[in-house]
């Protein structure tokens, strides 16, 4: 199984790359998505003790949460360590296209409050709260 860990991990992250270089950019994210998405999927199951499919509805859960709290707080964090305006939004990445649509449609207040929305869901989900 490690084996196979280290072989998805080199390979996926090796051709993110070497498609970015070569011009195919749309390309590259998604496989650049799939190589991050199972990281991430890997590392949460890890360290929630799921070991099998199907996944427990708590480890769903977690996942989500983690979707919801990195979109509240990922752009912040990068457009204030690059020296960004903290309302800056990129154009490059297809999630940055699909943010700058919504921006035009309905403006910035409606970007931080949906960052905002996503950021307290993203907190309940992850830290366990229940009614």
């Amino acid at each position: 199984m490690v084996f196979l860990v280290a072989i998805f991990l080199i390979v996926f992250e090796a051709c993110f790359e070497g498609l970015k270089l070569a011009g195919y950019h749309v390309a590259s994210e998604i496989v650049e998505m799939v190589y991050l998405s199972g990281i991430t999927l890997g590392l949460f199951a890890y360290f929630s003790g799921q070991k099998q499919w199907p996944y427990k509805s708590y480890f769903v859960k977690i996942l989500i949460g983690y979707i919801l709290l990195r979109f509240a707080l990922f752009d912040m964090i990068f457009n204030f360590s690059a020296g960004l305006s903290l309302n800056y939004i990129g154009d490059t990445k297809l999630f940055d296209k699909g943010l700058n649509w919504l921006l035009e449609m309905w403006g910035m207040s409606s970007v931080w409050f949906l960052r905002g929305i996503a950021g307290f869901w993203g907190i309940t989900w992850l830290t366990g709260y229940k009614q």
